[in-house]
């Protein structure tokens, strides 16, 4: 690009300094900011931009027609639910991730999870709180990891981390993914399930990471939960909606389930009346699992340099979810 070109280049929300650093040392670039889920300003002013980095931008058709000289979408992340990825193809315009920038976060905090809801941190850290430690004690939850086997459902980028880690902590992985070389997960050292419900009754843990979709919404409903046992535990790093929130809240409420961790929700942000948040035997968060710092900024220097990449000429593959673009 010579002087005078310069690409436009809008950002939804906040990302990390270093990645507007990132932006802002090109002169050939320039920055629009518009507020976080304010659809509004980003469809106003969407028709200067050759580049949208979208933490939560809803990406839809209308707003893609709109902005006629768009040459790349960069997702803050690897879930893009939001995004209407068929109207991108349909104008030969990439839709890009950030990869494996937060999969190590996000399976940390599945693991968190695990063990929070395991050991019931949440009750026996008030109680204790309260001073009164023989309550506190009797609050203690009767779950190891050890030996324990773990179903992961998702074998991507995040899920063969999970995976790791559980074994870490010996153990027994079982992973269910219809769309891998069923190898990739034996390779990994667990053991690939064809049919997740055909396992639901022998699993301690349950732990999603898939993105939402046709297929994946109220995947684990009524009838999933109650196949599990009395002492497992439910994580849900993944989308909300891919976990029925009513049959979940009935399942916890009547102690069918040990517990659940939950970062997800169908409506986010997500009322603070919600029926699941009354409940003691569930941890639940903002749809923060990948909000560590450092995370946050290996996702924001790595959406900014896709759009880069793009511009010039050099976008990895790997980046890149509609391939038939490329």
């Amino acid at each position: 690009m010579t002087d005078g070109q310069k690409k436009t280049i809008i950002i939804d929300g906040d990302v990390h300094p270093n990645a507007l650093a990132l932006l802002e040392a090109r002169s050939d670039i320039e920055l629009m900011r518009v507020p976080l889920e304010d659809h509004e300003a980003l469809f106003a002013a969407v028709t200067a931009a050759n580049g949208i980095l979208a933490r939560s931008a809803r990406i839809t058709p209308e707003l893609i027609a709109n902005a006629n000289g768009l040459e790349v979408v960069s997702r803050h992340g690897v879930g893009y639910d939001r995004v209407n990825v068929e109207a991108l193809s349909a104008r030969n315009i990439p839709l890009t991730v950030t990869g494996t920038a937060n999969s190590p976060t996000v399976a940390e905090h599945a693991m968190m999870f695990m063990l929070a809801c395991a050991k019931r941190l949440r009750p026996t850290d008030r109680r204790t709180r309260e001073g009164d430690f023989l309550k506190a004690r009797q609050e203690l939850g009767r779950v190891e990891l050890l030996e324990k086997k773990v179903l992961i459902i998702g074998f991507g980028r995040i899920g063969k981390i999970v995976a790791r880690r559980c074994q870490g902590f010996d153990m027994e992985v079982l992973a269910c993914d219809p769309y891998i070389d069923q190898q990739i997960i034996r390779d990994a050292g667990a053991t690939p399930v064809e049919n997740f419900r055909d396992v639901l009754g022998e699993i301690d843990f349950l732990t999603l990471h898939i993105p939402l979709g046709d297929e994946t919404e109220n995947l684990i409903g009524a009838v999933e939960l109650a196949q599990l046992k009395r002492s497992a535990i439910l994580v849900n790093c993944a989308r909300g909606g891919i976990v029925n929130e009513d049959a979940l809240y009935e399942t916890l409420k009547a102690e069918k389930i040990f517990g659940a961790g939950i970062d997800v929700f169908a409506i986010e942000p997500t009322p603070g009346d919600h029926p699941l948040f009354t409940l003691d035997n569930v941890l639940v968060n903002p749809h923060a699992a990948a909000s560590a710092m450092e995370c946050l900024e290996r996702m924001g220097v790595q959406a900014a340099q896709n759009i880069l990449d793009q511009f010039d000429g050099k976008l990895d593959p790997d980046m890149v979810v509609n391939q038939d673009v490329l």
